[in-house]
């Protein structure tokens, strides 16, 4: 998918949804409510979300250090709002991965490395996150009896997530047959004579891409106790930062709500939001969080809250990772990545 029609689809189907949302969902008394909203709820949520940028930060910092390489906290942080910019445009949320690696590159970290670690950010998540899909199974089942299509996205998410694993896997215990297929395929564009390509140059790059990436993930397990634990802390405090959020803004409705509720059906949220095929997850959150927050509050709260939940723990970053990928990457350079990512 091209810059421009990332773009395009993840700002159309945000504002579509949204609008469809606070429509359906809201009245007089959600704008009441909204009106005497307290402050500081809306400044503590800021709050919860710029910790989440710097837990994050401070997590790809710890995988970088497992993998013997050093990235400095303010080049970190650029990677979080980068990641989150890529991520927004693609489906699967999968742009942001190969900007994060251009972008280590250029900080002197090898691609494998770089791939290593942007692999390893996603798959510590996700693992972290599959722990809260039995729990709310366990303690909160009214979210998949009240819905049967919510049932059915868990059941996809599931099986995709248990597919990416078996890859993961794969890509470190095989490393040979991944090295075998590049082979395969780099022989094959060779035959159409399409691409001017050396091939052997091009199959020993790639050999020692592929051994830096299987090395360095193994490194994320025999590094040591105190680094993997402070990893899964992070991770984490992470996704915590991010839960809060909602608690938060409903505090600052005048809503109380479920501290437990809300961590276990937001926890199995997050988890489903990874395998949604929209650019970065755009219209599923939306209308997702509206259809699931309201076994924590009215429906007439639930939209708003959805809204204001996206806001903060995404479009924020978002737009920051904008900013940030125009001034220091270009539109050109941005453009080309995804579309070689494509390829």
């Amino acid at each position: 998918m091209s810059l421009r029609r990332g773009l395009m689809w993840f700002v159309g189907l945000t504002i579509f949804v949204g609008i469809l949302v606070i429509h359906y969902t809201s009245d007089s008394e959600t704008w009441h409510l909204l009106m005497q909203a307290r402050y500081l709820g809306v400044a503590l949520a800021l709050i919860l979300a710029a910790l989440g940028w710097v837990f994050d930060a401070l997590r790809i910092q710890v995988i970088a250090e497992i993998m013997e390489e050093r990235v400095p906290f303010k080049t970190a942080l650029s990677l979080v709002f980068l990641n989150a910019f890529g991520s927004a445009i693609t489906p699967f949320q999968s742009g942001g991965g190969p900007i994060l690696i251009y972008v280590l590159r250029n900080n002197g970290v090898p691609i494998g490395k770089g791939l290593a670690l942007a692999l390893t950010r996603t798959v510590v998540t996700v693992v972290v996150l599959g722990v809260f899909v039995p729990l709310s199974l366990l303690f909160v089942p009214d979210v998949f009896k009240e819905s049967v299509a919510m049932m059915g996205v868990f059941l996809y998410a599931t099986i995709f997530a248990l597919l990416f694993g078996i890859l993961v896997i794969v890509s470190i215990v095989k490393s040979d047959l991944i090295k075998h297929l590049v082979k395969v395929v780099t022989l094959r564009m060779d035959r159409l004579d399409v691409f001017n390509l050396r091939v052997f140059s091009i199959v020993r790059f790639f050999n020692k891409q592929i051994d830096l990436y299987a090395q360095n993930m193994k490194l994320l397990f025999t590094g040591g106790i105190f680094r993997f634990a402070l990893l899964v802390f992070l991770t984490l405090a992470y996704l915590f930062s991010a839960i809060f959020v909602l608690p938060v803004l409903a505090w600052a409705l005048g809503i109380g709500i479920s501290i437990k509720k809300a961590i276990l059906i937001q926890g199995l949220f997050f988890f489903v939001l990874y395998f949604v095929p929209t650019p970065g997850a755009s219209g599923i959150a939306e209308g997702g969080g509206a259809a699931i927050y309201k076994v924590l509050v009215p429906l007439n709260i639930a939209g708003v809250l959805s809204i204001g939940w996206r806001f903060f723990t995404h479009y924020l970053s978002i737009f920051i990772g904008t900013i940030v990928a125009f001034e220091t990457i270009g539109m050109e350079i941005i453009s080309a990545i995804l579309e070689r990512k494509k390829q």
